[in-house]
C-alpha cells in the first residue's frame, strides 16, 4: 500500500471573519472593477474580489498589511531589521545583498513625500476617461528606497517640480475599498509653485494638445 505524503503548510489557513461587498444587488458589472474584500480574523491576510467579465481572488498574502492599512486610513511600508532600509511599496524581504533576504518588519509611514518624477496620462481605460487627463507622479513616501505611482490633484501640471512636497489625501472611511485608488498626493500646504518660466511654459505646450484632445473624447462618449 503507497504511502500518503502530506504537504506540509508554511502558515496555517486564516479564518476569514471581517467582509464587505461593494456591489449593490443586482449590479453587474462587464468592465474592470473591485466587488469586495475579506480580512481574517488577526487582520494579517486580506483577499480582494475583482470583477472582469467573471469574477477574480486576489490573494495579497504577506502584502496584505499594505492593503488593509489603505482601508484605515494608513500607509504600511516595511523596513529591514538589519539595516534600516523601508520601503514603499513594501518588500517582505530585503533586497540589500548584506541582508541576505532577511525578513523585514511593518511599519506605519508618514503622510508625507516628495515628487521623484511625474508624467500626463492623456489616454486610460473605460473607468478612468472622465478623469483625463491625469497628472501622474512617483513619490517617494517618507524615507522610502523606492517610489510609488498615484495620482497628483489640486495642481497643472507644468508646476510640478522635482522633489515638491506632497502631502496624502486619503478618501473617506466609507468609499475605501483597500487599493491604491483609495488615496492621492496633493501638494504640501506650505509650498507653492515656483514662477512660470520657458521650461513650464513648453510642458505647457505639450499637454495643452492633451486636454484638448481628452475634450473630444468626452463629447463623442
Amino acid at each position: 500500500m503507497q504511502k500518503v505524503i502530506k504537504k506540509k503548510r508554511f502558515a496555517p489557513q486564516p479564518e476569514f471573519t471581517e467582509r464587505r461587498n461593494y456591489r449593490p444587488p443586482g449590479v453587474t458589472e462587464t468592465g474592470l472593477v473591485f466587488v469586495g474584500h475579506e480580512i481574517s480574523s488577526d487582520r494579517k491576510v486580506m483577499n480582494q474580489f475583482l470583477h472582469y467579465d467573471q469574477l477574480y481572488t486576489i490573494r495579497h498574502g504577506w502584502n496584505s498589511p499594505f492593503f488593509i492599512g489603505l482601508l484605515d486610513g494608513k500607509i504600511m511600508g516595511t523596513r529591514c531589521p538589519k539595516c534600516g532600509d523601508t520601503w514603499v511599496p513594501p518588500r517582505t524581504h530585503c533586497w540589500n545583498l548584506d541582508c541576505k533576504l532577511e525578513y523585514t518588519e511593518w511599519i506605519e509611514m508618514p503622510l508625507t513625500a516628495k515628487v521623484h518624477t511625474w508624467t500626463v496620462a492623456g489616454w486610460s481605460g473605460r473607468s478612468s476617461l472622465k478623469k483625463l487627463p491625469i497628472t501622474l507622479v512617483y513619490a517617494v513616501i517618507g524615507d522610502s528606497k523606492v517610489a510609488i505611482a498615484n495620482e497628483l490633484h489640486g495642481i497643472d501640471p507644468w508646476d510640478v517640480e522635482f522633489n515638491m512636497p506632497l502631502k496624502i489625501v486619503f478618501k473617506s472611511k466609507e468609499e475605501r475599498i483597500g487599493a491604491i485608488t483609495d488615496f492621492h498626493f496633493e501638494p504640501a500646504d506650505d509650498w507653492s509653485p515656483s514662477p512660470m518660466n520657458a521650461e513650464k511654459e513648453r510642458i505647457k505646450k505639450l499637454v495643452e494638445p492633451v486636454y484638448e484632445w481628452v475634450a473630444t473624447l468626452k463629447q463623442k462618449k
